[in-house]
């Protein structure tokens, strides 16, 4: 397989993180080499670099000879081997494909806050680069965060095309694998905020839903989002499936779905392109429901939300019942995790020795597995020593009720049956931050 590499000099204007013209060049010739060392190891395509919107993106190109091309829009974390394989797949069906990871090309750190502050004017260029290089329909791929930029680039293309009297006819619309909407990452227990673009587009969409995925239960409020814009969205859900494109998921559902995918996608590109998009976009929404800026916890934060607590009906790994409907009288701590949540992972052992150190007290420690099996659960546990029963939420709709949107996701019920703190993401249960908070708790129910 062939690997192309064009380096150009770099505008002054863009030096980003105030790098010198020489040390910029290098940085982009790295850059380059270590696509193209990617590429060859792989097998994976052409690299390739664009210009659009005045900066310089570099891109992999699996060619093909059809009137279709997909411009992948990546992520940016995780292994790519299986985006690789799929785009080759489909691309050896008749069906080019573009793949770029848009931060990594503009020197910008990986992560999702970097996705949801790209404003697509990279995307609607490469939308406009690709159609014009190749005379090709233009369909958009995304998963996860990258959704974001992705659908803000197709309406920034639209108002561009409407401003110039042309059709939009060249942008077939998209195609999404699980996607985060979300402006930010609310607090624990209140409802996602989704970004203006997720009501502010009109593009005609295939969504991909992984039935595993933490984000799972949002499908019909996504869904809702998108056809307030004016979407035409079809979507199908991927029993058993953690995330397509995620290395450890290697469940026997999600390696059909792969399987299939290249064979499917043509189809489905080809039914996008059978529904008109339309040239004009919608007026961008406001946001007015935002809670403001809100990141992973590394703490206990006193909960802010209104809900109380669920009552508790699951079974454990050795399909033995737990219930609970009343919380008062103790300290109740429920985490919910999954095994393929490298955080919820990394705080075990503080969450073990938190448990050790409560022995006695009025204290309990609950853990609710988020839609895995129980041999999921027992392979992991002889691997991984958890000294705290396990329950089993084996479809994730549990964990729904108590609006959990990231993983780990902890609460914290007082004595009187409230919930106390609640916290996004991992922290150290075994620091004196979070003991002496706890403890306080427990002295409530003395002082009571």
């Amino acid at each position: 397989m062939r690997a192309k590499i064009q380096l150009a000099a770099m505008d002054s204007n863009r030096q980003r993180f105030h790098k010198t013209d020489a040390i910029a060049t290098f940085l982009v010739g790295v850059k380059l080499l270590l696509l193209a060392t990617t590429a060859l190891a792989a097998d994976a395509g052409e690299v390739m670099t664009i210009d659009a919107d005045d900066n310089e993106l570099t891109l992999l190109r699996f060619e093909a000879e059809g009137q279709h091309l997909i411009v992948w829009i990546s992520p940016g974390f995780g292994n790519l081997d299986r985006a690789h394989a799929v785009a080759r797949a489909i691309s050896q069906r008749g069906i080019e494909v573009w793949h770029i990871d848009i931060a990594e090309s503009l020197f910008l750190p990986p992560g999702t806050s970097t996705l949801r502050d790209l404003d697509g004017r990279n995307v609607a260029s490469l939308i406009q680069q690709a159609h014009q290089l190749t005379g090709k329909m233009i369909t958009l791929m995304a998963r996860s965060y990258a959704a974001l930029p992705a659908l803000r680039g197709a309406r920034l293309w639209q108002l561009q095309t409407s401003s110039q009297n042309r059709k939009a006819d060249s942008l077939t619309g998209a195609i999404v694998f699980s996607p985060e909407l979300y402006s930010e990452i609310p607090p624990l227990g209140m409802e996602p905020v989704y970004d203006p673009i997720a009501s502010s587009t009109n593009i005609p969409i295939m969504l991909y839903q992984a039935g595993k995925h933490g984000n799972r239960w949002q499908l019909d409020k996504t869904i809702e989002q998108l056809q307030g814009g004016g979407a035409e969205v079809y979507h199908k859900i991927l029993p058993g499936v953690t995330g397509v494109f995620y290395q450890n998921d290697t469940a026997a559902e999600t390696s059909a779905v792969l399987k299939a995918l290249p064979a499917e996608i043509p189809r489905i590109v080809s039914m996008l392109a059978g529904v008109p998009t339309p040239s004009r976009a919608p007026q961008l929404r406001s946001n007015i429901a935002a809670h403001g800026n809100h990141s992973l916890d590394i703490t206990l934060k006193p909960f802010g939300g209104e809900m109380e607590p669920l009552a508790i009906e699951l079974r454990d790994i050795d399909g033995v019942l737990y219930k609970r409907s009343a919380f008062t009288g103790r300290v109740t701590l429920i985490n919910f995790w999954a095994s393929w949540c490298g955080p919820c992972v990394e705080e075990i052992p503080a969450l073990n020795k938190l448990r050790e150190y409560m022995k006695g007290k009025p204290f309990e420690l609950i853990s609710i597995n988020y839609a895995e099996s129980p041999q999921q659960i027992r392979e992991f546990l002889d691997r991984v020593k958890v000294d705290f029963p396990v329950l089993l939420d084996t479809d994730g709709s549990y964990s729904a009720k108590w609006q959990v949107l990231v993983y780990p996701a902890t609460f914290v019920i007082a004595g009187d049956g409230k919930i106390a703190y609640g916290v996004n993401g991992a922290i150290d249960w075994y620091s004196d931050d979070v003991l002496n908070k706890l403890e306080a708790l427990m002295q409530r129910l003395v002082n009571n």
